[in-house]
This record gives C-alpha cells, structure tokens and sequence, in this order.
C-alpha cells in the first residue's frame, strides 16, 4: 500500500510540474507575441509618416515651380481663370500635362472669391478661417489642396493629399539697390532698378496619407525681382 501511494503521489507532481511549464511557455510566448505585434505597429506608423512626409515634400514643390512666372505676371493665365494671357505662361513645358490638370482643380480661393494668390497679403478671417498671422502657421489659408496616387497601392484613389499655403515674409533690397540710392541717383526708384530686390514667403505642405498618416513641411521660399 505504501509503494503504491508513493507512486500515485509522484504522478501528481509531474502533473503539476508539467503544467507549470506549460503555464511559463505560455507567458513567454504571449510576451513574444506582444512584442512582435508593438514592432509591426511601430514599422506601419514609419512607414505611413514616411508615406506622408513624401507627400508633403513632393506636393510643397509643386507651388514653387509655378512661383516664378506666377510672381512676374501677377496673376494666373487665363486657363488658370485668370486674367493673364496663357502666352505670358510657359506651364506647359515646365510641368507633366497631368500635374498641370490637377493643379488648375487644386487652386484655392482667397477671402474675395478669387483664385488665391501666392504672392498676396496676409488674408482677414472669412468663412471658418482665421484671419491669417505670419507668426502661427496655424492660422494659414490653405493656397492649394493637391491630391495624389499612393504609389504603394496597387489602385489609384489619390488617397494621399496636401494642403499647401504660401504667405508673404517681406521684401528687402539687394546688393547694389541701396549703394545706388546712397550715391545721389535721382532717388530711391532708380536705385531698386540697379540692384532689384528679394521677397521672402513662407511655404508650408500638411500632408496626409492612408492609415492616418500625417507629415508637415516648412520652408521659406526666396523670389528674387530683377530689372
């Protein structure tokens, strides 16, 4: 009787000692599968702020290549539904006929009803925007709204978009302008001709992408005016 309980008694403690490292496996690989599922989760997030920030880069660009001749016209041509004649323009050949088409669509409109102007004064509180501030960025109309094709998707929903908006950050005179007005020529207009001038804008691009992915951009942008 004695060696037959004995044996059942070591058979429950292998039962028991067997379901606590069952118990310890358990634990660990709940904790394995944890962390691979916060890695999965960190490396997504990269991946939709990086998808993001690409936007934002790649969409901030798109005003630029239109400032030059935007600034030198004064206006849109009159494809934009500007007042410009389009011979002013050479859009055309400086950018892909699709952006071209998408651009015109993407035009915001200022606080007067027209299309927005990059070069324009600050805008006054209208509709649900803010009146604009130079010094919070948050205030800023947006300019242009651009969407465009997620190239890591298989389908084009032009699922990842911009809201891009350009404010006036002063004008100064360039090298030569003041030394010309300081030598006595005939006045201050004479002596912007000879050394032109430089206007400064801020350009900032919000960009989401799919998954909630979100990525701000900001630069200033440096005209320079020559005659």
């Amino acid at each position: 009787m004695r060696i037959y309980s004995a044996r059942r008694a070591q058979r429950g403690i292998a039962l028991f000692i067997g379901l606590i490292f069952l118990l310890v496996l358990s634990i660990v690989a709940v904790m394995a599968m944890k962390g691979t599922l916060v890695e999965m989760r960190m490396v997504t997030n990269s991946a939709r702020h990086e998808a993001a920030f690409e936007a934002s880069e790649a969409l901030r660009a798109v005003p630029i290549a239109l400032f030059d001749e935007h600034v030198f016209a004064r206006g849109w041509p009159s494809s934009f539904n500007g007042d410009v004649p389009d011979s002013e323009f050479t859009y055309s050949s400086d950018i892909p006929a699709g952006m071209l088409a998408k651009v015109k669509t993407a035009l915001q409109t200022d606080c007067s009803g027209k299309a927005s102007l990059f070069y324009g004064t600050l805008q006054p509180a209208c509709g649900d925007l803010p009146k604009e501030t130079l010094y919070n960025a948050n205030t800023w109309h947006p300019d242009m709204v651009i969407a465009i094709c997620d190239t890591s998707s298989e389908s084009c929903s032009a699922d990842v978009d911009a809201k891009v908006a350009v404010v006036p950050d002063g004008t100064v005179m360039k090298d030569g302008a003041g030394g010309a007005q300081a030598a006595g020529y005939r006045g201050l207009g004479v002596g912007a001709a000879a050394g032109g001038a430089e206007m400064y804008f801020e350009v900032k691009s919000v960009a989401t992408a799919p998954g909630n992915g979100a990525a701000t951009t900001h630069t200033q942008y440096q005209q320079t005016i020559r005659n």
